[in-house]
């Protein structure tokens, strides 16, 4: 996750680090109202959200680790297909996409992006990504629903070179 927020593998490795220092210099403070995992990825989203506010980042996730066709079609519910076998005209064509996705995303309000990048990207659920937060279940919804539609209307005059 430090990873997919700093995009600098170096860093990410040392605010695992710290995250991890943090957990356990913070175990007497854990009262279990939630899981462990809730815990520590609260503490995790707290210090890498700090972090990029400490270093006055502008941009605070930088993400898409998937194909871009594919997180292109889950958004817009068309239905365009990866390569196997992609040409070197393909894979160019892919970076470009890629690119352009990014941009979209980081242009994201942050209590857009965070929920949404955990939620697509990270595999939480709501409930999971409202606890990490802590903001209401229906705050999650609606800032996931927020950033799906603001992403597909900034991606439809790009579907037909996407």
């Amino acid at each position: 996750m430090a990873f997919r927020f700093t995009s600098d593998e170096e860093q990410a490795r040392d605010l695992t680090q710290e995250v991890f220092i943090k957990v356990y210099q913070n175990l007497e403070n854990f009262k279990g109202e939630s899981s462990v995992f809730t815990w520590v990825y609260r503490i995790a989203v707290n210090h890498i959200l700090n972090f990029l506010k400490k270093e006055k980042r502008r941009k605070f996730i930088r993400l898409i680790d998937q194909n871009v066709k594919d997180a292109i079609m889950e958004e817009t519910q068309s239905g365009i297909s990866a390569s196997n076998n992609p040409t070197p005209a393909q894979v160019l064509e892919d970076e470009e996409r890629t690119r352009i996705v990014k941009s979209f995303i980081d242009e994201l309000a942050p209590n857009y992006q965070v929920p949404f990048t955990l939620f697509k990207y990270e595999g939480m659920s709501y409930k999971e990504i409202a606890e990490s937060l802590e903001i209401s279940l229906s705050a999650v919804e609606t800032r996931i629903h927020r950033a799906r539609k603001q992403l597909i209307t900034k991606l439809e005059p790009w579907l037909k070179h996407l």
